[in-house]
């Protein structure tokens, strides 16, 4: 199979080294630097500077080359110890063609000479819309691209890195511990785990970003799927429901149009009793299909106009009286800023029982702008018991700093609107990380109405609490470590006593896990920490199966996936829907580039898609315990 191409710039070309301050050097005299590439190097949320100092020399010729040397970073670690870093690149109003191209230019002071490289020096790259190229490995996506780099190494490495036509050079050196290096899990496990079982599985790359929603005895859950073939980045929407009486999975899909390849959770679920809605940002505005059977027909196909734009992170969520909000991101008319926006809608006609037939919605209105240059975070609902509304949500935008840097910023914030009042906008905290997701949770009504708003900040989680309905905050417990992220937030009275929970994604030395804090009785008793599942990170041994003849060792890695899980409430119990990933440094299908023979970087075989139905009454495919990912259901006291 031949990836899509690259422009013939990124192809085995020399890079012209410069000073890290833009200058040419070339006696082109007081000739304007360019603007720096669009790339940020973290672990997980928290940005990494670059090291100041010269590129090492004697890298030429490189495999993967540009016009200009960004920028350089040293990072350490100890040998044979687990570490883990982020490449991220955007573009302005989060949508457009973005990029992340990787190639291995030493390892030791040896020039590597094939994309096996990587995994025999002990690195594996993950991340959406990985594609093969000669001489190297592209994460690409629509407006946004991320590729994670972890591993075990026992010499120093160089790692070269084309964003924008500009390489940036990332020296990992075997040395002292640093934010590379991510801390051991120190917290119980199962300790308040109900039941936990995987309903679907798929060895799909296109797989992940679930959704969930509980009506009745029926679980449904909204995902992304597509087809095994390595480079072939078309996916669809998966809808599938889970009966608890039955232990029956069923499920329907629709084709996905977005151009993104999997950076964005671009669709969401809401249900009470025999509603469900399934909304989707697409280009042009958002899509909201509901249906009035639970998911086996969706009578009501509605079009939220968002502009000539690709709308982004749409969110939902049904109030006791089945109002509906939709809060979504998109590009301003003018293009010079990414507005978070809000619509709202209501049952129009109903059955003999009560339970809507119909819905009718309003214009969207804006909450808020931010600069066009600016990635959105995905944002949280809220409905309290009188009717009041809450909106949490951020963005983290971006800066050209000195030299070949970025200065960036995450506000977050909090829209509140009190029955039969005007909405207001609090500015909750900022932080200096790429974030992504405040979440919030609603006691009581009104002016006394408590809101508890969850966010990530440089040292790991953060609660923050408003006791006059949302109009002032006051930063309460941080907890977790540095990196930690996707915060979930629950709120509710237990016998008379006020029960919290956050979950969140917890990236640990073997991988990303999925933890839990909570307060019995919040905010006076102790806070209990849970591991609710288990990274792994290992060699394979290459002497049998698909590793015959193959590199030294490979690198198997068991996670959770990118934005892999998404949690609800069914009364007082929790319930979680995660995407578990296994993935294979190397395996060892050739994909043909016109150059060569190379390897891709993860582990697919051929399987059946599931069926693309109205609802979700159509039978799924028994699950594999071989596919690369296992959908969980996990329910918690």
């Amino acid at each position: 199979m031949k990836p899509a191409a690259l422009p013939a710039s990124c192809l085995a070309l020399a890079v012209f080294f410069v000073s890290c301050d833009g200058s040419r050097g070339d006696g082109g005299g007081d000739e304007p630097a360019p603007a720096p590439a669009r790339l940020l190097v973290t672990t997980s949320t928290n940005v990494i500077e670059p090291s100041g100092d010269a590129a090492p020399a004697g890298l030429e010729p490189q495999r993967l080359g540009g016009t200009r040397l960004a920028a350089t970073y040293r990072l350490t670690t100890p040998a044979d110890e687990p570490f883990s870093f982020d490449l991220v690149s955007w573009r302005e109003g989060a949508a457009g063609a973005a990029s992340i191209e990787v190639a291995h230019v030493r390892d030791g002071e040896r020039t590597p000479a094939t994309n096996d490289s990587l995994v025999e020096a002990g690195i594996q790259l993950q991340g959406p819309g990985l594609v093969a190229v000669e001489g190297g490995v592209v994460a690409n996506g629509d407006g946004f691209a991320r590729v994670t780099l972890q591993g075990r190494i026992k010499g120093d490495q160089v790692i070269a890195v084309d964003v924008d036509d500009a390489v940036t050079i990332v020296v990992v050196e075997v040395g002292p511990r640093s934010g590379i290096n991510r801390p051991d899990s120190e917290e119980g496990t199962d300790v308040s785990v109900v039941d936990r079982r995987v309903i679907y599985s798929s060895d799909s790359p296109m797989f992940g970003l679930p959704t969930v929603a509980v009506s009745g005895n029926r679980t449904s859950v909204v995902c992304y799927d597509g087809g095994t073939e390595f480079g072939n980045v078309s996916r669809y929407e998966l809808r599938l429901q889970h009966e608890a009486a039955t232990n029956a999975v069923t499920g329907g899909g629709s084709i996905e149009l977005s151009p993104d390849s999997g950076g964005w959770r671009d669709h969401e679920i809401a249900a009470l009793f025999n509603v469900l809605a399934v909304v989707r940002s697409e280009t042009g505005g958002v899509s909201v299909r509901l249906s009035f059977d639970r998911g086996a027909t969706f009578a009501q196909d509605v079009q939220i106009s968002a502009g000539a734009v690709q709308s982004r992170l749409v969110q939902c969520a049904m109030a006791a009286d089945y109002s509906l909000a939709l809060a979504f991101w998109r590009a301003s008319a003018s293009g010079e800023s990414l507005e978070m926006c809000l619509v709202e809608g209501s049952p129009v006609a109903f059955d003999a029982t009560g339970s809507p037939t119909w819905f009718a919605f309003g214009a969207p209105a804006v909450l808020r702008s931010m600069p066009a240059n600016s990635t959105p975070l995905t944002t949280g609902i809220a409905w309290s018991d009188g009717g009041d509304l809450v909106v949490g949500y951020g963005a983290t935008w971006f800066e050209p700093g000195g030299g070949w840097t970025w200065a960036n910023q995450t506000e977050f914030r909090c829209a509140v609107r009190r029955t039969g009042e005007s909405m207001e906008d609090t500015l909750v905290d900022q932080q200096r990380i790429i974030a992504m997701d405040p979440t919030v949770a609603v006691l009581g009504h009104g002016a006394s109405m408590q809101v508890f708003y969850a966010y990530e900040v440089q040292g790991g989680v953060r609660l923050a609490v408003s006791s006059d309905g949302g109009r002032t905050f006051v930063q309460g417990a941080q907890w977790g470590q540095m990196g930690d992220h996707l915060p979930t937030v629950f709120a509710r009275k237990i016998g008379g006593q006020t029960r919290v929970d956050v979950l969140f994604l917890a990236p640990r030395s073997e991988g990303c896990e999925l933890h839990r804090a909570r307060w019995l009785d919040w905010p006076t008793s102790t806070r209990e920490d849970e591991e609710l599942t288990t990274a792994r990170f290992e060699s394979v041994d290459p002497g049998s199966g698909i590793w015959a003849g193959g590199p030294g060792a490979g690198l198997r890695s068991t996670q959770i996936g990118w934005l892999g899980y998404d949690a609800t409430l069914d009364g007082d119990q929790i319930v979680v829907a995660y995407d578990e990933v296994t993935q294979e440094s190397i395996f060892w299908w050739p994909v043909f580039t016109g150059g060569g023979w190379v390897s891709t970087t993860s582990t697919f075989s051929v399987a059946p898609a599931p069926p693309l139905a109205p609802g979700m009454t159509e039978p799924v495919r028994p699950v594999s315990a071989d596919d690369s990912h296992q959908l969980f259901l996990l329910r918690l006291n």
